[in-house]
């Protein structure tokens, strides 16, 4: 099992994981927006190390002038606004292989504090970078100017997998209005360390135009966990929040389709 820190637990309602290891693709039905039925947050299934036998797991820049190479100009594809995301910039042509437009406000951002149990509404999330489902490393306030809707899941978490051709069709109703859908992959098909293949899978099985993302840090699950006390935190998946512009937590938890709205630029 893929180990999240601080006695974390995945729980996901009916994300059973197969006996024989195989991805259980193939679950039938949608998940309502507004309503949130991830998981039963048992606080008996909150500590990994009980061994209780259910499916838990421990979780160059451009110049601005000139010509050539770097220079900054967004007609030519050449340059970068941001020198973390390499061609394109916030003005001009996508630097990402999705063709997501980026933000000009990465460096307004102010990332708030970040600890298990202690994220609410008005918190700033850290200025992640994640590898999404073209492989390439993605950074999450190139999206700043953007509402996201947040959902942390796992291949295996059937539940998860209901709720996904929601998210991808809050992309393309909203895309153009302004919300970035992203679903982060805590963790593969048997529980263990996501990986490029296993977001490629998810975004093709639900034709997710949004980001579909991994990695290796160790903190993003913690606005969806419950302490259970001990340092012990469950899981319901699929963890959601909301956030606006400036990448601020507005809702922990599904937002219904007037909060998206709201939070749209």
């Amino acid at each position: 099992m893929l180990s999240l820190g601080l006695g974390a637990a995945l729980l996901a309602s009916g994300c059973v994981l197969e006996e024989d290891g195989s991805n259980p693709f193939g679950l039938d039905g949608y998940g309502e927006l507004g309503t949130d039925d991830g998981g039963d947050g048992d606080p008996g299934d909150g500590d990994p190390s009980t061994g209780d036998g259910d499916d838990e797991s421990t979780t160059g820049e451009g110049d601005g002038e000139g010509e050539g190479d770097g220079d900054g100009d967004p007609s030519t594809g050449e340059g970068d606004g941001d020198p973390s995301t390499g061609d394109g910039d916030c003005t001009g042509e996508s630097p990402y292989m999705g063709g997501w437009d980026i933000g000009c406000c990465q460096d307004e951002v102010v990332p708030g504090a970040w600890q298990p149990g202690q994220i609410t509404p008005g918190t700033v999330i850290p200025d992640w970078t994640f590898t999404d489902q073209f492989g390439e490393a993605v950074r999450i306030y190139d999206f700043c100017h953007e509402a996201i809707y947040f959902e942390y899941v796992a291949l295996w978490c059937g539940s998860c997998q209901a709720m996904a051709p929601t998210v991808a069709g809050l992309f393309n109703q909203y895309d153009a209005q302004g919300l970035m859908t992203l679903s982060y992959m805590s963790e593969n098909a048997q529980g263990g360390a996501a990986s490029v293949a296993d977001v490629q899978v998810w975004a093709d099985n639900y034709g997710q135009d949004g980001l579909v993302v991994f990695s290796n840090l160790q903190d993003v699950w913690y606005p969806f966990g419950v302490d259970q006390g001990g340092g012990s935190f469950s899981i319901s998946l699929p963890g959601t929040m909301l956030l606006e512009p400036g990448a601020r937590i507005t809702k922990l938890g599904v937002p219904s389709p007037t909060e998206i709205q709201a939070a749209l630029p």
